[in-house]
């Protein structure tokens, strides 16, 4: 290779496949520039996951081993430093739509040839390196958004918002007089208007109370959100005994899954079992709060109801039955993208456990593999900085699922809406709720029989509660 040239890959049929690199570094001083990252990238690891790469591309992918020297490597080390600071030239206020665009823009003028794959083996060279992960902690971390959700403001000494916080549904002892009657008047309260209103206390054969305003009210400074999570689909990430990896849910391995993409994953006709058994127990609340005066929605055909999900189909398929079953008839499906399961990229519905043998035989170098190698690979997918070939990581995918789920609560206040999603964009719901860091919430797998309910009040905690779960479910189901 000359040293003004690198190899990138192209598509099949085209013959040029040498582009002028982005700048020179061919003096001491420009090399020692790039020293932060010498650790990196080795021509051993390089020649590795390129090898990785024909694995998943065949022979689309056009950079060989035989590519790899060292003025190679040199020449990932100055894309390196280019993501470094791509990165770290970003504002507070940075928003997913911005951060996509601008990351394809970066691909496409500062990587040779707009290459993506170049991106893969510099940016997951550059995981290796301490500063790198702290500047993708400091950029993604989502312990900003329980700050604007949860300010965990103490009241005053005094002050009549002690423990009554927004909620959609009371603690028990909020639900409760004090000689351990039920309550059946709720607050007096500000609808952020001006106008006061009071409350009423339904009870739900699973004692839970749910303070409500009549005619299905919801204050103006509210938004109220009912969860739900999609069944089983055609693509699954999870097995019936999962293991937590960087997609959320990974399955054991001993069932040859494929790894879910964002679209084209319908419901397999056990998910619209559950999603129909679902909608059964929501009934059960449905009916009780319309005979007491205090309806979720109402609906008509002119007023449907408001839903959100993500943009695969699963969720709006478990939204449609759910609602159909619980007596709603007339709703408007939102997809949307920001709450989007984790991109996949090259990797979408190809076979995990095939990939997975195949990615140990190329990093044992063809030898017999050893405990070692296997748990490299293991972690290589588990890694939260693991960039997916085409695809984007767990932290970033994290960030943006939390950044989209606060834009949705503030662009729906004065509404009750319905939420249904995956289970880890649920997971990131919680973690921002319950300000939860990454090892706490990387295992919550939410069931799919749970039914939860949120209320949000721009400066209020945010705190959310279950209409049902498995201890306390609204109906007795056939079994």
């Amino acid at each position: 290779m000359k040293k003004e040239e690198l190899t990138s890959p192209v598509e099949k049929g085209s013959t040029k496949n040498v582009v002028e690199k982005p700048r020179a570094i061919s003096t001491n001083i420009e090399l020692r520039e790039h020293a932060e990252f010498h650790n990196c990238h080795t021509e051993k690891s390089v020649k590795e996951d390129i090898a990785f790469l024909k694995l998943v591309y065949g022979d689309k992918l056009k950079l060989s081993a035989d590519d790899v020297n060292i003025d190679f490597v040199n020449k990932l080390k100055v894309i390196s430093k280019d993501i470094y600071f791509f990165l770290k030239n970003f504002e507070i206020d940075l928003n997913p739509q911005n951060y996509i665009k601008s990351k394809y823009e970066f691909i496409k003028h500062r990587i040779p040839n707009g290459d993506p794959h170049l991106l893969y083996l510099a940016w997951n060279g550059l995981i290796k390196n301490d500063s790198f992960r702290r500047l993708l902690l400091q950029i993604f971390s989502i312990s900003k958004f329980s700050d604007m959700l949860c300010p965990q403001n103490i009241p005053s000494f005094g002050s009549s918002m002690t423990r009554y916080r927004t909620k959609l549904i009371l603690a028990d002892d909020m639900a409760t007089n004090p000689d351990g009657s039920r309550r059946e008047i709720g607050r007096l309260l500000d609808d952020g208007s001006g106008l006061s209103m009071q409350e009423g206390i339904i009870w739900l054969p699973n004692g839970k109370a749910i303070p409500m305003f009549p005619q299905a009210y919801v204050p103006l400074n509210q938004t109220q959100v009912i969860l739900i999570r999609h069944g089983k689909s055609i693509h699954e990430s999870g097995g019936e005994n999962p293991e937590f990896v960087g997609s959320g849910y990974w399955d054991t391995w001993n069932n040859n899954r494929r790894i879910p993409g964002i679209l084209s994953n319908f419901l397999k006709e056990e998910g619209i079992a559950t999603a129909k058994e679902l909608g059964k127990d929501f009934k059960v609340a449905v009916d009780i709060l319309d005979k007491s005066g205090y309806p979720l929605w109402s609906w008509s055909k002119d007023t449907p109801i408001q839903v959100y999900g993500s943009e695969s189909e699963n969720t709006e398929q478990t939204a449609r039955y759910f609602l159909q079953e619980a007596g709603y008839t007339n709703m408007t499906f939102n997809a949307m993208f920001g709450i989007n399961s984790q991109k996949y990229g090259a990797l979408t519905f190809k076979n995990k456990k095939e990939i997975t043998n195949e990615a140990i035989k190329i990093y044992s170098g063809g030898k017999e593999p050893t405990p070692e190698v296997q748990n490299k690979v293991a972690k290589m997918f588990k890694n939260r900085f693991y960039h997916y070939p085409e695809g984007e990581t767990l932290i970033e995918a994290d960030w943006r699922i939390a950044y989209s789920f606060v834009d949705l609560l503030n662009r729906n206040l004065g509404k009750r809406v319905l939420l249904a999603d995956h289970s880890g964009a649920i997971r990131v719901f919680e973690a921002i709720i319950r300000t939860l860091d990454f090892a706490e919430y990387s295992t919550i797998k939410e069931a799919q029989d749970s039914i939860i309910a949120l209320c949000f009040q721009p400066g209020r905690n945010l705190r959310y509660d279950y209409l049902q779960k498995k201890e306390y479910p609204l109906r007795k189901r056939n079994k």
